[in-house]
């Protein structure tokens, strides 16, 4: 039967292949109809669907998920990155816009092939997947907006609201998503695809309730328990993100009897251990079955997972000296997971940054910035408290060393060699812990290895005692001064060399020097520290300076960074104590304390810092602060004057006086004015021709310059002046106020621009294609079509080797009639375009830019 089937299906084919010559899209015959929409189906849509569908399963299985944050309902990462998918949805976009060119027939505004519609769709899904998500929502919109009897506008739509939160517009789509929730005709059979897109809206804005509230109805819809082990998962987390462990518990559990993938398996248990509630018999029952894991082979590679949640469970029963030994285990077994390593290092970052244990947590934030990839969610608020504690340790360290190399600069020389000698058999001390801590490390890592996990002993009553070797700072202290000298650096043959394409031919010449910066950097030599101690009064004077300007740093990070007042207070103190009749910092440490005691509401304390302030220093900026209410409108006043100043020598340029601009700039001052005047330097440099100067001053700019539309402008005149090709092109394309330019000796095309709508653009081609063989017999034309957006069809011919021949071409072909009388059916645009314009004139579909430039270049110059 089945074989019958299958012939008469192919003598049903044969029969329609073989009317296909005479079956015009025009007409709505039983043969047409059939012939368009068997081969739109078999054809163009089947093969586009499949290619889609293989691309989507090759994302999905390239998809890695973080479980150290709540999984994303659809397995398809960031679209606009992903490139490895394109070629099948490139395909797709063919095949689907090949049916709809070839077999719409849309007759009186009816569309009588039933398969265009599902290729439209095919081809908006297409662009989604390749993070065209402008062009998806065109397409999906048109597919709305033209087939409201149909039900695919329901499925345009779902795939429209997708569209939209992936470009991050989540208004438009709030718009779309009450629309079709209202609507009263929504398929039941969509209402699935309707909660996981509503789902995805809401955690995509971090709107965790309402997300749940769409997932709960997912978990009733879906009855198969192995089709919602995903879903399941992510209410888990959600449950939760809010605290709620008794349904936490519930779906955790549900996930693990659904029989998922090993790595869902065994995250669910972790995220299980850390939901329930401390103290309790079954917190207990799963630390030892975590324990229990560790001595697990299959668990090897997850050991730095288990030990992390160990900690967590610790941070839940407010054990915090268990939970930093666990977060260190964590660290150490964390072998290839940099994710895992940098949220442990980070965990114990923050335990010492809520002590207050700011050296400390500044290492072990070196640690985490180290190991964390720069695109992870935490990175940038790690990255700012990393930067305050990086300065805060500075200015903290240039206090200490200073006031140790002062008192072993008074000290006699007898006494002074003791003191060095100890500390350079402190250093020694410290470099034997350090090699301590790594053998320790490597023994521990072997005989894990060995017995293939970790005994109980790594997990029980670890309050009471800390291994040596899990100091953070003996951990982190080769890392950071690694990282110091050479930054993040992967491990491979010529690491220390940036560029591995140079050789160095100066190998003699680079050991010396670096045999010599050994020897003025070495801490076990007493010159290191004899080079340094401030003899003589000029360098005393140096010294102090270094300790108030740090003292000053360190304290208003305290106050300024980490809300510590009283820290700040105490440092600023130290400083009117050694200095308190600095002119440059005593004021301003009294204005400092005055400040801190406000914050902290001890306003007697205050008001006698106020006192002091106004009776020491009585003319300073501060005193007036507080006592002349008029004061900040003064040193607006001020601040405006620089802005004249600085539109003075602005004007100057504007003027072209190049020679005083740059007199007048020699002096440039150390304030916010310094990269504007250097960058009128440059340009009136640029101006002079001299091109040296300019680019010094250029790269100057770069290097310090904080404003990001400064350093975009320099870095824009560095390529211009190192491109003057490029330079050519940007001023001639600003003159002529248009994108294009016109070259007459490039390669042109004939470039036709039609209405998709009444326009048969196979009959064209075939008229124009039996035009050139009756015309111009010994000429070759490349003729092609493709479609521009949703609405318009371009017809290319090609190669002209100029634009006097397509001009000349364009005039011979408009005086046929057959062609132009089918053209005079709708409205139509014949132009010259050269190949290089073309891609500007596609790229932003700009036909009134571009008809408007080629009526000046073309038509006028002809």
């Amino acid at each position: 039967m089945k074989v019958i089937t299958q012939h008469i299906l192919k003598v049903f084919l044969a029969v329609l292949l073989l009317f296909s010559a005479g079956c015009s899209t025009k007409k709505k015959t039983w043969v047409n109809r059939q012939f368009h929409n068997t081969t739109a189906k078999y054809n163009g849509y089947f093969n586009g669907n499949e290619s889609i569908k293989n691309g989507i399963k090759k994302l999905e299985e390239s998809f890695v998920d973080d479980y150290t944050t709540i999984l994303p309902i659809f397995k398809t990462g960031d679209l606009k990155k992903s490139k490895n998918t394109h070629s099948y949805m490139d395909k797709a976009i063919k095949k689907g816009s090949i049916v709809i060119q070839k077999h719409s027939m849309k007759i009186k505004g009816k569309e009588y092939c039933k398969w265009i519609d599902d290729n439209y769709l095919m081809v908006g899904k297409s662009y989604f997947y390749k993070g065209e998500f402008e062009d998806a929502i065109k397409t999906f919109s048109f597919i709305k907006n033209e087939y409201k009897n149909n039900e695919i506008q329901f499925d345009a739509s779902l795939w429209l609201i997708r569209a939209l939160v992936e470009k991050q517009d989540f208004m438009t789509a709030e718009v779309e998503l009450d629309e079709l929730t209202n609507n009263r005709k929504f398929p039941k059979k969509l209402e699935v695809d309707l909660a996981k897109i509503s789902a995805d809206f809401y955690l995509q804005q971090a709107n965790y309730e309402l997300a749940l509230e769409q997932f709960v109805k997912i978990d009733k819809l879906i009855k198969r328990k192995n089709k919602k082990v995903r879903y399941n998962y992510i209410m888990a987390q959600l449950y939760q993100q809010s605290n709620n462990n008794k349904g936490a518990k519930n779906k955790y559990e549900q996930v693990l009897k659904s029989s998922p993938e090993y790595e869902m398996v065994f995250n669910a248990k972790m995220n299980l251990a850390r939901s329930l509630d401390s103290g309790s018999r079954d917190t207990q029952k799963m630390r030892q079955k975590l324990l229990k894991m560790t001595k697990d082979d299959k668990n090897k590679e997850y050991l730095d997972q288990i030990y992390f949640t160990l900690a967590e469970m610790d941070i839940n029963n407010s054990d915090t000296l268990a939970a930093i030994n666990n977060y260190l285990l964590s660290t150490v077994n964390s072998i290839e997971n940099n994710t895992q390593k940098s949220l442990s290092f980070l965990a114990l970052a923050k335990i010492d940054y809520n002590r207050s244990f700011y050296k400390d947590a500044k290492i072990n934030y070196d640690s985490t910035l180290f190991y964390m990839d720069e695109d992870f969610r935490e990175y940038e608020s790690a990255k700012e408290k990393h930067e305050i504690l990086q300065e805060l340790v500075y200015h903290l360290d240039v206090i200490s060393l200073q006031d140790s190399l002062q008192a072993l600069a008074a000290l006699p020389a007898s006494e002074l060699s003791q003191a060095i000698n100890k500390l350079i058999q402190a250093e020694l001390e410290k470099e034997r812990e350090v090699l301590a801590a790594e053998s320790s490390k490597q023994q521990m890592l072997y005989e894990n290895n060995r017995n293939g996990g970790r005994g109980e002993q790594f997990g029980d009553n670890t309050s009471g005692g800390k291994w040596y070797f899990y100091n953070p700072a003996t951990l982190s202290f080769g890392l950071s001064e690694f990282r110091k000298i050479w930054g993040k650096r992967n491990l491979e043959d010529d690491w220390r060399r940036k560029d591995k394409k140079i050789v160095n031919v100066f190998e003699i010449d680079s050991i010396a020097s670096d045999s010599f910066e050994v020897v003025t950097q070495n801490k076990k030599d007493p010159n290191y520290y004899l080079e340094k101690l401030p003899k003589t009064e000029e360098n005393l004077a140096i010294s102090n300076e270094m300790i108030k300007e740090s003292t000053y740093q360190a304290g208003v990070i305290y106050k300024n960074g980490l809300k510590e007042y009283n820290k700040s207070s105490e440092l600023f103190m130290s400083l009117l104590s050694r200095f308190p009749y600095d002119k440059n910092y005593a004021a301003l440490a009294y204005y400092n304390v005055y400040i801190n005691h406000l914050e902290v509401g001890t306003d007697q304390e205050a008001e006698v810092m106020k006192n002091l302030l106004l009776h020491n220093f009585p003319n300073s900026v501060y005193a007036q602060l507080l006592t002349n209410p008029n004061f900040q409108d003064q040193l607006i006043g001020l601040q405006n004057e620089d802005e004249l100043a600085y539109q003075g020598i602005y004007q100057l340029y504007v003027a072209k006086e190049y020679i005083q601009v740059v007199e007048k700039c020699k002096q440039v001052s150390d304030d916010d004015y310094k990269s504007k005047y250097l960058f009128l330097k440059a340009l009136s440099f640029s101006a002079l021709k001299d091109s040296s100067e300019c680019i010094n001053i250029l790269d100057k700019i770069i290097s310090i310059d904080k404003d990001p539309r400064i350093i975009k402008e320099a870095i824009y005149l560095l390529e211009a002046i190192k491109n003057p090709e490029k330079l050519k092109k940007a001023n001639e394309q600003a003159l002529t106020e248009s994108p294009y330019l016109f070259r007459s000796g490039n390669p042109h095309m004939s470039l036709f621009i039609l209405p998709k709508e009444g326009v048969d653009i196979n009959y064209l081609k075939t008229l124009i294609s039996d035009y050139h063989t009756n015309d111009f017999e010994n000429e070759v034309f490349e003729i092609s079509a493709m479609l521009m957006g949703l609405d318009k069809h371009l017809l290319m011919i090609k190669t002209f080797d100029n634009s006097s021949d397509v001009v000349v071409y364009n005039q011979l072909i408009m005086d046929n009639t057959e062609i132009v009388n089918q053209l005079n059916k709708s409205d139509y645009k014949v132009l010259a375009i050269s190949f290089e314009n073309f891609k500007e004139f596609y790229k932003n579909k700009d036909v009134e830019g571009y008809y408007n430039f080629f009526k000046k270049n073309y038509l006028d110059n002809n």
